[in-house]
């Protein structure tokens, strides 16, 4: 099959569906550089190669986060999903990071939506027996009144020993009963705590033998696999439903005086659902992509804090649906790092995204390259400042630029001659080691930049006979439109081409707009980049 003729390219749908972002915030690169990064860099390859993706993800509005962001800022928790929802449409945009529908649960027209997706899943797993009730003990501050779960509970992981907040782990991944703290304390000093005995609604999970070969069959690593047997050992094949906070879609209660409402990583469950059925009305196939015969090729990112979530509460759930199938993939990175320590909202450790988008020395394409670069299927990777400085100026505006510039020197006047076979040869095989890299089961960023900077490093394309530097160019914005769009679609529209970057219409032999400047890569300096970082970066910082 030639990618570059197209007559052979049958066109097929993805959903792509990376994390709801927590509204309490805006994003950083510890956010950006993981799943949505991902997601974008799947779906522009996607496009090139002529397939059909959607990009759907929303905004996480009623984690326990919020209420604490709310309770922070003397405000409401819709007060602060609403003003960090947008800031989060706001950050993706600035980042490139496409996105084709952004569902806000308590905001119509997704509320009315959500809320009947809610019903009418947890009517159907209740009907298939899925749904329990069970007792259990949750800790609760009488002088304030308020049931301290969530982001409210803070304590060391039963399994690892870390410091938590909430009810999971970003160390080991692992999730837990707020029971099953060990020395929980609530996050803020209103008077000593009570352990209420509450009822509380319950998933039952399908056979473990069944859930672990289901994520054998989706590629899930044996690290992730392990994280689940755990959880599923200590929590007895069941996940959280509903949990008792105020801020969240309401489920009917046993007790008067205890407060019910969907717990959010069940929820995720209803979004997924929701996702897949506003995806069947853009793209016009008019079916849920989670329907077993939609045709769709689902897939999510992630990273580890999300495991249990995704492998757990959607997966597992989908399995007892009856008339769902799971995600095709499950996209699972590791975490990134600023200088070595964990990105942190509340800490303000933090390089946001939009104060880096903004900067006039630092090109958004310089950040995505540099992002895109680490192997975060494999490890975790953190953002070091001589390490980006040595990308920006070394490997983007004292290489790549140069040779861009030398070759939109060397365009031809009018059509350009075709391109010789070897050429093409060379651009199919590295659009295929791009695919094999973002589109499977386990998804390499590297790998893709890689196979882009092989292409870039090529003199002998640049200076092939029959307008080399003409094809050098136009395969250039091929490989490079996952990574650096903004470059891509300079490249692909100096050289004739129209709106993005497609390999099926790469042998048009279109003039050159050769009165254009050619795109390129400024010089960043340490100063520019400083701007940009946290004060906890700064000289003399508490490390």
């Amino acid at each position: 099959m030639s990618l570059l003729t197209g007559g052979t390219h049958t066109p097929r749908h993805y959903l792509l569906v990376p994390p709801e972002a927590t509204p309490n915030g805006p994003l950083h690169l510890g956010h950006i550089g993981g799943p949505f990064l991902w997601s974008d860099m799947i779906a522009r390859h996607l496009r090139v190669r002529g397939d059909l993706p959607l990009v759907i993800t929303g905004s996480d509005v009623y984690e326990s986060y919020v209420s604490l962001r709310a309770h922070a800022e003397d405000s409401t928790p819709g007060e602060v999903a609403a003003r960090y929802g947008q800031r989060i449409q706001d950050d993706l945009a600035a980042m490139r990071i496409g996105v084709d529908a952004f569902i806000v649960p308590d905001q119509e027209p997704w509320r009315e939506q959500f809320e009947q997706e809610v019903a009418a899943s947890i009517e159907r797993l209740t009907a298939r027996g899925a749904v329990l009730t069970r007792t259990e003990r949750v800790p609760h501050c009488p002088a304030s009144d308020r049931w301290v779960v969530g982001g409210w509970l803070q304590g060391r992981c039963p399994e690892c020993g870390a410091g938590i907040a909430s009810y999971f782990c970003e160390e080991c991944s692992a999730h837990f009963l707020p029971e099953s703290v060990v020395e929980p304390r609530p996050l803020l000093d209103e008077g000593p705590l009570t352990w209420r005995e509450i009822s509380s609604l319950f998933l039952r999970l399908p056979d473990r033998a069944l859930l672990d070969s289901t994520l054998v069959d989706l590629g899930v690593a044996d690290r992730y696999r392990e994280t689940v047997a755990r959880f599923l050992e200590r929590d007895g094949l069941t996940v959280r439903l509903s949990a008792p906070q105020t801020w969240g879609v309401p489920l009917p209660g046993a007790e008067p005086d205890v407060p019910r409402a969907l717990f959010p990583y069940a929820g995720i469950f209803m979004f997924a659902r929701l996702a897949g059925a506003v995806h069947g009305r853009l793209s016009g196939t008019g079916v849920n992509a989670f329907d077993p015969d939609s045709g769709v090729t689902t897939l999510t990112t992630l990273g580890i804090d999300n495991v249990i979530p995704t492998l757990v509460s959607i997966v597992g759930t989908s399995l007892l649906h009856g008339d769902m199938k799971p995600y095709d993939r499950c996209l699972i990175n590791n975490f990134y790092r600023l200088a070595g320590r964990k990105f942190s909202t509340s800490a303000r450790h933090a390089v946001w995204a939009a104060d880096i988008a903004a900067s006039p020395a630092i090109g958004v394409d310089t950040v995505r390259y540099h992002l895109a670069g680490a192997d975060l299927e494999s490890e975790a990777s953190s953002f070091e400042t001589a390490d980006f400085l040595r990308t920006a100026n070394a490997t983007l505006a004292d290489g790549l630029g140069k040779r861009i510039d030398a070759a939109w020197s060397r365009l031809p006047e009018g059509p350009p001659q075709a391109p010789a076979p070897a050429v093409a040869e060379l651009l199919e095989s590295l659009l295929a080691e791009q695919s094999a890299a973002l589109d499977g089961a386990r998804v390499s960023t590297r790998r893709a930049v890689a196979a882009l900077d092989r292409w870039c490093a090529d003199d002998a394309v640049a200076h092939a006979a029959e307008d080399g530097a003409h094809w050098w160019l136009k395969g250039l914005s091929l490989l490079a439109f996952p990574v650096m769009p903004d470059l891509a679609e300079r490249v692909w529209q100096g050289l004739g081409g129209a709106g993005e970057p497609r390999a099926a219409t790469f042998l048009a032999r279109t003039p050159a707009h050769r009165d254009r400047p050619a795109p390129g890569f400024g010089r960043v300096s340490a100063a520019d980049l400083d701007a940009c970082l946290p004060d906890t970066l700064r000289p003399g910082a508490d490390a």
